[in-house]
């Protein structure tokens, strides 16, 4: 009886942040789906610059709600250089996105897990075994099978979007290495604010030398982009929070389900079954890059 409220509460505890990053993928990828729908004549720089000054303005008003928080040296150095990363991460997904079906550019993205592998090496000094060669391999077919099969049914791969989409796996997986080498031990409304408002201050002045007119409707829509990221990566702040990231991340390819749903819904794209195929082996990738070796049962059943 004992072992069994044991799991119980061990699988009532997983639930609720399994949950929370599940919805914050939904929202996310909702998010990705109305910066898709600006399409390829929107300038990227002006795109990235007015959704991170949504957000810090959403972030603001959290970090407010919910403080007093403090705001360190440390917390702005160590954020500072994973706030540029994230920036190319988020102006080349960005990119991607708005010139090739959003399915395709979202099973390219699921190779950042690949990537991290590689940088930790040589950000961490981390080893490479062989299970981590296995799976940089599979990736890579992967890879191989989705730009093989060309895309969406009505709309092809294009080189710069390909290109674009795999430079974000890259940017965003050298990013989470860096949150991993240097820790801020922030608050969350910290670091969604601080992620915001630091993208921000590097963007302004090449958002005001790339300056067009916005019309009525596409500042409803940043608006509503700004808070879509904001609540997206409080809920799954909270989530990895509160629960091992190796047992969260595989919520993570959830991500796939919507892209496809909101690809054929609302941009008419019908993915072929080479994306599939390829993302299929990408997953496979990942899984068996993160995969670690158990300790044997004696010793995790030992007290400390």
């Amino acid at each position: 009886m004992a072992d069994a409220a044991g799991r119980s509460a061990v699988v009532e505890t997983f639930a609720r942040p399994a949950l929370v990053v599940a919805l914050s993928i939904a929202v996310l990828s909702s998010m990705d789906a109305l910066i898709k729908s600006f399409g390829p004549q929107v300038a990227i720089l002006q795109l990235v610059w007015l959704r991170y000054a949504a957000g810090a303005a959403f972030g603001l008003v959290i970090y407010l709600a919910t403080g007093p928080h403090r705001i360190t040296r440390r917390s702005l150095t160590a954020n500072g250089l994973r706030a540029l990363v994230m920036l190319v991460a988020a102006g080349s997904f960005f990119y991607a996105i708005t010139r090739m079906p959003l399915v395709e550019a979202v099973t390219l993205s699921f190779t950042a897990p690949i990537f991290m592998v590689l940088i930790a090496r040589l950000v961490l000094g981390e080893p490479i075994t062989r299970r981590a060669l296995l799976a940089v391999a599979i990736g890579f077919a992967g890879v191989i099978v989705v730009v093989w099969g060309g895309g969406s049914t009505d709309s092809g791969l294009t080189p710069d979007g390909t290109a674009a989409a795999l430079l974000s796996a890259l940017a965003y997986a050298f990013g989470i290495i860096l949150l991993r080498k240097h820790s801020a031990h922030d608050a969350i409304p910290v670091l969604v604010f601080l992620q915001a408002a630091l993208s921000v201050l590097v963007m302004t002045p090449v958002g005001i030398a790339t300056w067009t007119p916005v019309p009525l409707d596409d500042w409803m829509k940043y608006v509503v982009i700004g808070f879509l990221g904001t609540v997206g990566h409080l809920l799954m702040a909270w989530g990895f929070s509160r629960a091992p990231a190796g047992e969260l991340a595989p919520i993570e390819y959830t991500n796939l389900l919507w892209a496809s749903l909101f690809g054929l819904v609302f941009f008419h794209e019908t993915p072929a079954l080479t994306t599939y195929a390829g993302a299929a082996l990408i997953v496979i990738a990942c899984f068996t890059a993160s995969r670690r070796n158990r300790l044997p049962r004696r010793l995790t059943d030992a007290s400390p």
